[in-house]
């Protein structure tokens, strides 16, 4: 969907209530992030659209830090109705919904904007994945991607991936998985702990994001900073409570859709000016952070490096009934097309 096409949805959900006064419905929402950052502005930016396009009929409480629920609940709380709005992350309920830890897998070179608009497309149009979140008593509303990671390194050990074998690497997400099979010495940890973990020499290296690495002052301790140029990775999704979504009218069903299908373009645009400015902050001036870059040959052992997550995906995926080859592809044809879109017509905030 383009922009104007996405700014006239917003446009025709709120012309519904135009006419009339609405009675205020207050949507409660459950993020488990603090209220700071580009993501938090994003939330409060998507309760806005939600309002905007409903005429002002429709409100939402955002509750930070898990409130309401902790991040490990988040699946069943949310069918469950414990809150209309929230926030899923697909590596705790990759058993239960494959589908949504699919955008954590590294794949083909795509930006944040890039996955956002794929995934999109895929959990409102492949039928599959469709009727599963129905059986969830789930809505999808959006997504949430991160930027390009980085490896960020403490004293240079890493300039390409034959340096890595027995260095020692945080293992915080799905993109840290490549290094295990490189020969990376993994040392599991939640990401929040990588500073004081690097700091006190249990790690070497860690797989970061630039306005992360800046907000908890790791850039403090990298020597290097090196971009792993795959896939932005994208395992955060809001979804609405099935039960609190059909309570609306169809007009205010239509805004709350409305608002998500615009998000890629805000948070896409937000989200890659602030990780530009940290990445510039880091590597500008005085005992700044080196940045590098890996090569086509290091791009061909991380493609055989991500062999094993492909591999566990699929097996999840086959183990809930799902047709995981099938979707898989779909997947990556997604990418290509919106790789495509925005290499012909660039990005939405950038264009004419």
């Amino acid at each position: 969907m383009s922009r104007l096409l996405k700014m006239a949805a917003l446009t025709a959900a709120a012309s519904v209530f135009a006419l009339s006064a609405q009675a205020e419905t207050m949507l409660i929402s459950n993020d488990p992030g603090p209220n700071r950052g580009v993501r938090a502005e994003a939330v409060s930016h998507l309760s806005t659209l939600i309002n905007e396009a409903s005429g002002g009929a429709l409100t939402v409480e955002n509750n930070w830090g898990g409130a309401l629920f902790q991040t490990t609940a988040a699946l069943d709380s949310m069918s469950t109705g414990v809150a209309d709005l929230g926030l899923i992350v697909g590596p705790y309920i990759q058993s239960e919904l494959p589908e949504l830890a699919l955008g954590g897998i590294p794949m083909i070179k795509a930006s944040p904007w890039v996955m956002m608009s794929a995934m999109h497309e895929l959990f409102t149009s492949y039928q599959s994945i469709m009727s599963r979140m129905d059986e969830r008593n789930l809505v999808f509303v959006n997504f949430y991607a991160l930027p390009t990671a980085l490896l960020g390194c403490n004293a240079g050990q890493v300039a390409s991936v034959s340096d890595v074998d027995g260095v020692k690497i945080s293992r915080t997400n799905s993109m840290s998985d490549l290094f295990q099979p490189l020969g990376g010495n993994m040392v599991n940890m939640p990401i929040y702990e990588v500073y004081q973990s690097m700091q006190t020499g249990l790690i070497d290296c860690t797989v970061t994001y630039g306005y992360f690495a800046s907000a908890t002052q790791l850039d403090e301790l990298l020597e290097t900073i090196t971009p792993i140029e795959l896939s932005s990775s994208i395992v955060l999704a809001t979804v609405m409570n099935k039960d609190a979504f059909e309570s609306l009218s169809e007009g205010e069903q239509a805004a709350v859709l409305a608002a998500g299908a615009a998000m890629p373009d805000f948070y896409g645009e937000h989200l890659g000016r602030a990780e530009a400015a940290a990445i510039d902050a880091m590597t500008s001036g005085e005992g700044s952070v080196r940045l590098q870059a890996f090569s086509e040959a290091d791009y061909t052992a991380f493609d055989e490096a991500a062999q094993p997550s492909s591999e566990t995906w699929l097996a999840d995926a086959e183990a809930t009934g799902l047709d995981g080859p099938a979707i898989m592809d779909e997947m990556l044809s997604l990418i290509e097309k919106w790789n495509a879109i925005e290499a012909t017509e660039g990005v939405p905030w950038e264009r004419s």
